[in-house]
Order: structure tokens, then sequence, then C-alpha cells
């Protein structure tokens, strides 16, 4: 019970502060946009080179020990 007076209490103070604070609300919104999308953007371009197999090519001309590449078992094995 206790919990939700505190939190009906949280509601309303920041409830209270946007409105009253809106202008700091809206420039820390402007301030940090640009890192979400760069964020994003990076989590995007490493997703698409992972299903790309760009990853695993770029691996293997890189790679100067001559080790084989590991291969991968099928179910039935």
């Amino acid at each position: 019970m206790i919990n939700i007076v505190f939190a009906l209490v949280a509601i309303c103070l920041g409830t209270w502060g946007l409105v009253t604070y809106w202008w700091y609300t809206v420039d820390v919104i402007i301030a940090i946009f640009p890192w979400v999308l760069l964020l994003f953007g990076l989590v995007a371009l490493l997703a698409g080179i992972k299903n790309t197999g760009l990853r695993a090519t770029l691996m293997g001309k890189n790679n100067k020990t001559g080790a084989a590449e590991p291969t991968t078992k099928k179910k039935d094995e």
C-alpha cells in the first residue's frame, strides 16, 4: 500500500515538473536525440554486417595464421 502512495506522489511531482519546466525537457530531448540516432545506426550496421556474412569474409582474408575456419555440424551428426 505504501508503494502505491509513493508511486502516485512521484507521478504527481513528475507531471508538475514536466508542465512547469517543459523547456528543459525539450532541451534534453534535443540534446539526446542525435546520440540515440548514432547508437541505433551502429547497432543496425553491425546487425547488417552479421547477417550478410561480410564479417566472416573479412576475417578469412585477414587470417594469416593459416588456421582452418570452423565448420558447423548438421543436426543429424
